[in-house]
């Protein structure tokens, strides 16, 4: 049998996957995984783009930007931190850029954009701290100040084109997922809630 990451999760908790009732468990629920907090985008969005606006500290505005370009682009939060040093560095300075998805052998390159409301002087003048980031000082800051993970922002991207109508293959195509088996059962996911929450009484 091969074992991927859902019978890993499954092992863990210990569970029998040999027992065929327990199967069908491991989809019922996409938010049984930590990271799919079931966020708002532009509601998510707002709360980091007030929060970064009122900082005061460099480290809050340097990690709130790569928060927002997390979200922005549904990308990995090293992803968006990889992005925001290779752009900090171009010369001439460009909003976009290419960068490797991280997790993929095939060096697969996918487009990032910076989000419109951080100005070129505002990213340069936290640089040097973004520099030194990594995913356990900005995960740590964002569990802290904002109370999810950040690979929840991920998925109120994902959640936020799904609700557009916005294809999986698509999807999968800005957020870099190689496989389409789990976009398209997220996504599925995410419209059978709607239809159920919509339903006329």
């Amino acid at each position: 049998m091969t074992v991927n990451f859902h019978t890993k999760v499954k092992a863990k908790q210990g569970r029998n996957l040999n027992n065929d009732e327990e199967k069908p468990r491991k989809l019922r629920n996409v938010k049984m995984f930590g990271w799919d907090k079931g966020l708002d985008y532009e509601k998510t969005y707002k709360l980091i783009l007030n929060h970064y606006r009122q900082a005061t500290r460099d480290t809050s505005k340097a990690y709130d930007i790569i928060l927002l370009t997390q979200l922005r682009n549904g990308s990995r939060l090293t992803e968006a931190i990889n992005f925001l040093n290779k752009i900090a560095e171009m010369k001439p300075f460009k909003r976009q850029a290419t960068i490797i998805v991280e997790k993929r052998k095939d060096k697969y390159e996918r487009q990032m954009i910076l989000p419109e409301e951080i100005s070129k002087a505002e990213l340069m003048r936290v640089s040097y701290i973004i520099r030194e980031a990594n995913r356990w000082k900005v995960s740590g800051y964002c569990k802290r100040t904002y109370g999810f993970n950040t690979h929840a922002l991920r998925y109120a991207f994902i959640s936020y084109l799904s609700r557009k109508g916005v294809s999986p293959q698509i999807i999968a195509k800005i957020t870099g997922h190689k496989s389409l088996e789990y976009i398209i059962y997220y996504t599925q996911q995410i419209q059978a809630e709607d239809v159920l929450k919509n339903l006329p009484r």
